[in-house]
């Protein structure tokens, strides 16, 4: 907080040490004089109204300190949930780095007929077998190494075994990803009205309990050798009771609260959102590389410690919601909430009545459709089909975060000023097309990961965000952002459970002409695609 106060005197300071003096205007008529009096008597009023450096900023600030004051008002909220969400992503990548081995090898293990006991050993014989044409013999020598007590397996049988639990693993991930996204799509306008009647701190609280579950229950599996089975019913009911779309509708609401006053706030709103979405990116860069030199149980313990820490921080946040800005709820809450003059019902009809809103939900659903099931089959996609070990994954998903974290911040900025909001979403949900197919065509783990980069997807989040943020008043800025957030969370759990579904049955009958699974970055890249032509016709 006094850092932020700093920034603002100083503010204050530059400014009016650059102010030249005006000269004096000759005398005006009496007429003139009391028109002039209750011009001064209004803005004394509003002056009294706010600190002085306040009508400065609004006049002459610039662009960074705007963003800036905005950041750090109502006790720096938008910094504190910032470094919050940070901490527990970091959290997250500590151990998402190992969880694609971990649990390949739980499913291994689990496996009733199975030959092999670690996904070391699918990896190897993966090497050895991608190019089986061109040499068979090294393929075959491979696999009966890993025969055991005289049980005789052909490669083919045990590539088909290290499949299929590379299948199952994404089939759970699929199931935690889609209860969370589900449970948003229910949610996200009731838990936007909630914000605008509760405010934003209890929303930004309560999902905190999502990362703390499985977080505990991979602790367990670490530690105490308990079934990830635990880990896995415990992320999806953390998903489902506290989706992550509760922190999404907070931190926007949140946004829009603190740049109300400001005179251009569309720009600042998209700094601002950008900045949140960055907080993804930044934990991969910070927490994939130091993963990389920890061993399993190691991460898994230190990302469990930070995510303990962050869910304590979260029970001290301020709040961003003017009391005059709620709505207050009667005594029949949820009859309110759902059918209630300002309830979700109001909401739903004022996003599917407008045609702006309605594009931007659409756009995001399409959007939404690729992220999410990027996210689900990407880390089995470079571990089954380009034999990624714990080293590249960290520095591909590294240069993931990185690419995010330029293309949510610098990309989503100059965007947005060169190409406004529905060419500038176009452009980028074309670009995120050619992204996924040449990624899906990757030949090696060098052009996996450069690809990498081109995250374009992590642009359109912030735009959209900080258009929705100027369509609607700050009393339906919770219930409008959890709207469009249902949207996309339908969009994504379809994606997550269909992506997950294709990719496994894509892995059982591979070709030789591409990568296996590289279909179900196809069918993500034409849905993706839809939203151009939407963003284009609807958002103008």
């Amino acid at each position: 907080d006094r850092t932020c106060l700093l920034l603002q005197i100083t503010t204050m300071e530059l400014t009016t040490s650059t102010t030249q003096p005006q000269p004096q205007p000759p005398p005006a008529s009496s007429d003139e004089e009391s028109t002039d009096a209750a011009q001064l008597s209004s803005r004394s009023s509003d002056f009294n109204k706010a600190p002085s450096f306040v009508v400065y900023q609004h006049k002459q600030a610039s662009f960074l300190r705007r963003c800036v004051y905005a950041a750090c008002k109502n006790r720096a909220f938008i910094v504190q949930l910032f470094l919050i969400t940070l901490m527990t992503r970091i959290s997250l990548f500590l151990y998402v780095v190992h969880l694609p081995y971990v649990s390949n090898t739980f499913f291994l293990r689990e496996s009733k007929n199975g030959v092999l006991n670690l996904w070391d050993e699918c990896a190897r014989l993966e090497a050895a077998c991608n190019h089986k044409s061109n040499n068979a013999t090294l393929c075959d020598e491979v696999a009966q190494q890993f025969v055991v007590n005289a049980t005789t397996a052909t490669a083919d049988a045990l590539q088909a075994e290290c499949r299929h639990a590379s299948g199952r693993t994404a089939e759970w991930q699929s199931a935690s990803a889609a209860g969370g996204l589900l449970a948003g799509f229910v949610l996200g306008p009731i838990l936007g009205r909630l914000s605008d009647a509760w405010g934003r701190r209890p929303l930004a609280q309560w999902t905190l309990v999502g990362d703390v579950l499985p977080a505990l229950g991979l602790l367990l599996y670490a530690k105490a050798n308990i079934s990830l089975f635990l880990y896995y019913s415990l992320n999806i009911v953390a998903s489902i009771i506290a989706p992550q779309q509760a922190t999404d509708i907070a931190m926007t609401s949140a946004i829009a609260d603190v740049t109300e006053k400001d005179d251009h706030p569309e720009l600042v709103r998209t700094a601002l959102a950008g900045l949140y979405l960055s907080s993804l990116s930044i934990a991969v860069v910070i927490g994939a590389p130091v993963a990389s030199v920890l061993d399993a149980e190691t991460a898994i313990v230190a990302g469990s410690s930070i995510i303990f820490i962050a869910f304590v921080w979260a029970m001290f946040l301020p709040e961003t919601l003017a009391t005059s800005n709620r709505h207050m709820l009667p005594r029949s809450a949820v009859a309110e909430v759902l059918f209630g003059r300002d309830g979700t019902l109001t909401a739903v009809r004022l996003v599917w009545s407008s045609r702006q809103l309605f594009g931007t939900a659409l756009a995001g659903a399409f959007l939404s459709y690729a992220l999410q099931g990027m996210q689900v089959i990407t880390q089995q996609f470079l571990v089954l089909s380009l034999g990624f070990n714990v080293r590249e994954m960290s520095t591909a998903l590294g240069v993931m975060g990185l690419g995010v974290l330029i293309w949510a911040t610098v990309g989503a900025q100059l965007t947005q000023r060169m190409l406004g909001v529905s060419w500038g979403v176009a452009v980028l949900a074309l670009l995120s097309s050619a992204q996924q197919v040449a990624f899906s065509l990757s030949v090696n783990s060098l052009m996996a990961t450069l690809l990498m980069l081109g995250m374009f997807l992590g642009a359109t989040h912030p735009i959209l965000v900080a258009y929705v943020a100027g369509l609607v008043s700050p009393k339906m800025q919770g219930q409008a952002q959890g709207c469009i957030q249902a949207a996309s969370a339908l969009a994504g759990a379809i994606s997550t459970v269909g992506g997950a579904q294709a990719f496994k049955a894509f892995v059982a009958r591979p070709s030789a002409s591409y990568n296996a699974g590289a279909e179900a970055y196809w069918i993500s890249a034409g849905v993706c695609a839809l939203a151009a032509p939407v963003a284009a016709i609807m958002l103008r």
